[in-house]
């Protein structure tokens, strides 16, 4: 996992690369929302491009849709956007963004550029 902070345009970037589960992600989420320079605020930016999403079942989607909620007022009042590149990964990201629906502004994107264009809108 790699975490990148940009202050200046407001995004919090999440890189995740290999074979991911549920776990992985929802602690990769606490590693970021805790990180000394994040943001209550804070855009993110989740790039799966290298990442292998396979291990997690569907049915777990809405659970971890549900998890940010638990959190306090600004780490959920963000952008969150996906970057994926596999069609699992895209799907399962899809997946996620429909079930994160009335909670947070969610969307999947096929690349960086896209989805640092939409944070910023």
């Amino acid at each position: 996992m790699e975490i990148k902070i940009d202050q200046e345009k407001n995004i919090a970037y999440v890189r995740l690369a290999g074979r991911q589960s549920r776990k992985q992600i929802l602690d990769a989420f606490d590693a970021v929302v805790a990180d000394k320079n994040y943001k209550d605020g804070m855009n993110r930016l989740w790039d799966f491009r290298d990442a292998d999403l396979s291990a997690i079942a569907s049915n777990d989607i809405a659970e971890m849709a549900q998890y940010s909620m638990n959190f306090p007022p600004g780490k959920n009042d963000v952008k969150v956007a996906f970057v994926t590149n596999r069609t699992i990964e895209f799907g399962l990201s899809r997946m996620f963004e429909m079930a994160s629906e009335g909670l947070t502004p969610i969307m999947v994107f096929r690349s960086i550029e896209d989805a640092e264009d939409w944070l910023a809108a």
